[in-house]
């Protein structure tokens, strides 16, 4: 009888309540009709042990039965009467003796009159709590409706988050097209008081290559004559930052371009304070270049030198891709410079945007832009008092072997 009582106080204090719902409604049920059955086997044991039909515990029964008619569906309540039912028959017919007699007709009257009570009290509290079992029901059904609204908020409310990041990406290039197009009509403006200078320039540095016999000198003054031409077509095509850029590619070496790239870079500094460290493979890379490519990496390089004021070596690697990169060559600029904070890299690339006292904040972006119109990505990683490192990719235009390749280290000193 203990044990019935226990389990009576386990469903009063553990209800199915209205807002049981999902994966843990089943197995409330489950732990119901399990203790519901164990009540009624436990009820038939004590009823038994007591003396069979006639006991004073046949109304023990009851529980179960009030149990099963507040939470359970008709049928389920009609096989825990049925249940109860049967056990008193069943100690009716296994009686003893079983003759007719005065005691045992009042027996078997007390225990019909059981049956009556137990089918009754099923029927009246099933009705009775039918309300009780509808508004449970629907409550369980709107839990469930509101368990699918929130994953559909839940997604929503992902593809808007997505959609702000879009948003705000778009944003970014609004600013970035109409810093650009501010640029396009500022350069507009002075190209004419660059160019003339240019011309001076150049016209001037050819008189004194024709009168300097010096082989030296000579070569530097074939330096000065080339980036005075690289210049002119850079104010050129500087005048378009605010459209696209048109490019005239040419299939070249990636081997022969930083070389090049390399000697201009290291005329900037005479005083011998920076040194370029140049590796390659020996099988060429082959890409497709415009002119203004090379300015773009010798304007990198040249950055480089300027973030290592007290000098320092500037590593230039150039490789085959792999992974996910493998149609592509990387080359990596990497300094021993001041590096950047990671509120200044983020700025990085915005027009205007310089660190150097008397910089105009225009290299950088240019470069950008230029690799950017070569469908190629320049990345940065930088901390401040570490130095930068430069991650360019750049689709190659063809690729013989996938295998490892030795390099071959070339230090170019100013």
């Amino acid at each position: 009888m203990f044990t019935i009582i226990l389990l009576q106080g386990i469903e009063f204090l553990f209800p199915l309540s209205p807002e049981a719902s999902g994966a843990d409604h089943p197995r409330r049920f489950v732990v119901l009709r399990v203790s519901i059955v164990l009540q009624v086997l436990l009820a038939s044991v004590l009823v038994a042990a007591t003396g069979g039909s006639g006991s004073i515990y046949e109304l023990i029964y009851l529980l179960p039965i009030v149990s099963a008619a507040t939470m359970l569906p008709g049928r389920e309540v009609a096989i825990v009467v049925g249940g109860a039912m049967a056990a008193m028959i069943g100690f009716i017919v296994t009686g003893t003796p079983l003759t007719v007699s005065i005691a045992r007709v009042k027996d078997v009257q007390d225990a019909v009159a059981s049956m009556v009570y137990f089918t009754m009290a099923g029927i009246l509290i099933y009705f009775f709590t039918k309300n009780e079992r509808d508004q449970r029901l629907h409550y369980q059904t709107m839990a469930a409706t509101l368990a699918e609204t929130n994953a559909e908020l839940r997604r929503v409310q992902a593809e808007l988050t997505e959609r702000l990041a879009q948003l705000a990406h778009m944003e970014e290039r609004v600013q970035r097209i109409s810093q650009m197009a501010a640029l396009g009509e500022l350069a507009g403006q002075v190209a004419h008081e660059v160019r003339n200078p240019l011309g001076i320039i150049k016209g001037a540095t050819e008189m004194l290559a024709s009168r300097v016999s010096d082989s030296s000198t000579r070569r530097h003054i074939g330096v000065v004559l080339e980036e005075v031409d690289r210049l002119n077509k850079a104010v050129e095509s500087i005048l378009r930052l605010g459209t696209p850029l048109r490019l005239q590619t040419v299939r070249l070496t990636l081997q022969d371009l930083l070389k090049s790239v390399t000697q201009t870079a290291t005329a900037w500094s005479p005083d011998a304070l920076h040194t370029v460290r140049l590796t390659v493979p020996p099988e060429p890379l082959w890409i497709q270049g415009d002119h203004l490519l090379h300015h773009a990496l010798t304007n990198l390089i040249h950055n480089a030198f300027q973030a290592m004021p007290t000098g320092g070596t500037v590593t230039v690697t150039a490789q085959h891709g792999s992974g996910k990169e493998k149609d592509d060559v990387v080359v990596t600029i990497a300094d021993t410079g001041v590096g950047l904070s990671a509120e200044d890299l983020k700025r990085l690339g915005e027009p205007f945007f310089t660190k150097r006292a008397g910089g105009v904040g225009l290299g950088f972006a240019f470069a950008r832009r230029i690799i950017s119109e070569h469908r190629g990505t320049l990345d940065v990683s930088s901390s401040l008092g570490h130095g930068t490192c430069l991650t360019i990719r750049l689709p190659a235009e063809l690729r013989e072997s996938a295998g490892r390749l030795s390099t071959e280290s070339v230090d170019v000193r100013g």
